[in-house]
């Protein structure tokens, strides 16, 4: 059985009408349908609660930040090294013999570069990075909560929101934040290591094919978290689910995709045109704005397909479900 996870054991009027926490109905300007010609009205009406979530992505997942300093280098030692591989065998013949000629490919060859050497600090900024497997689901898990009830137009309670979503969605949470973690890195290191293989048909077809599932697998998120704080169905049928609202809500996803890889864009211009405000868009809002698109491209799919059957029933009862197999 997939039972609704509401604040409270809801009832299919609870899920149309009014929060049963807040005890305040929807307001006029959150009964507006999610179409794309009225998300920029939305989004503007939303983009307080927009920048609260975007801060408690980065403050839940604050380990990140560690793991990024370790990967920028700033930490390492720098060592001389040689730039050429014949360096050692010139080397050793300049200590024995030198002549002209041994000289000049010494002058070419003989050059010293340089290369990172990873420091303790560094290794302690990896450490303190790896905690973020246990908070990125978890993360995800309240960050999406509060998305979908704005998208719902229910009222927002930001932080209780999200708390109560991580306490509500522990164990599914936690999981699956390992889980996406795993796809995400793996995905990321397929597509960059066929690019730097390329030449052959199969390492071409590997790249492209590599390309397309990150794509898939990037759109099923929308929906992953969302199918989890909604419904108590088990992991393997929340991602069989969004895999199949991936093909259903095609033209949604493709929207939102463009929506997100512009965002992207925007702010990688202003990173190597203007720095301070390319650095500070992800820390302000390009996280927040991102899974709020994705989440207002999900929502509307998932009611339609999930919820909305349910609304006809004349007499539900007070521990309404939702039958786990739908999809």
């Amino acid at each position: 059985m997939a039972k609704y996870n509401g604040k409270r054991t809801p009832t299919l009027y609870d899920l149309f009408h009014k929060n049963p926490f807040s005890g305040k109905g929807v307001s006029k300007k959150d009964d507006v349908p999610r179409t794309f010609k009225n998300f920029f009205k939305l989004s503007w009406w939303h983009i307080s609660h927009i920048f609260t979530v975007n801060m408690a992505f980065i403050l839940g997942n604050f380990p990140l930040i560690f793991l990024l300093l370790g990967f920028s280098g700033l930490l390492n030692d720098a060592s001389p090294s040689p730039a050429s591989s014949i360096y050692a065998a010139l080397f050793g013949t300049m200590q024995e013999a030198s002549d002209p000629f041994t000289a000049a490919l010494y002058g070419i060859h003989g050059m010293q570069g340089s290369i990172a050497v990873t420091t303790l600090g560094t290794k302690i900024m990896y450490g303190i990075g790896a905690l973020v497997v246990f908070t990125f689901g978890l993360t995800n898990i309240g960050t999406t909560y509060i998305l979908r009830n704005l998208i719902k137009g229910e009222p927002i309670f930001a932080w209780h929101d999200f708390w109560y979503a991580i306490k509500r969605n522990l164990r599914q949470g936690f999981i699956m934040g390992i889980i996406d973690l795993i796809i995400l890195v793996m995905t990321v290191y397929d597509v960059i290591f066929f690019y730097f293989n390329l030449g052959s048909f199969t390492t071409s077809l590997m790249f492209y094919a590599s390309i397309l599932l990150a794509i898939v697998y990037f759109i099923m998120r929308f929906y992953i978290y969302n199918l989890i704080i909604t419904f108590d169905l088990s992991l393997f049928k929340i991602i069989k689910n969004a895999f199949i609202f991936s093909a259903l809500g095609l033209k949604r996803n493709i929207a939102a995709l463009i929506g997100i890889a512009l965002l992207v864009i925007i702010d990688y211009t202003f990173l190597i045109t203007f720095l301070p405000l390319g650095v500070m868009l992800p820390f302000m809002i390009l996280y927040g704005y991102c899974a709020y698109i994705g989440s207002y491209a999900a929502w509307p799919k998932i009611k339609e397909i999930m919820i909305d059957p349910y609304a006809t029933e004349e007499e539900p009862e007070e521990d309404a479900i939702f039958e786990d197999d739908v999809l």
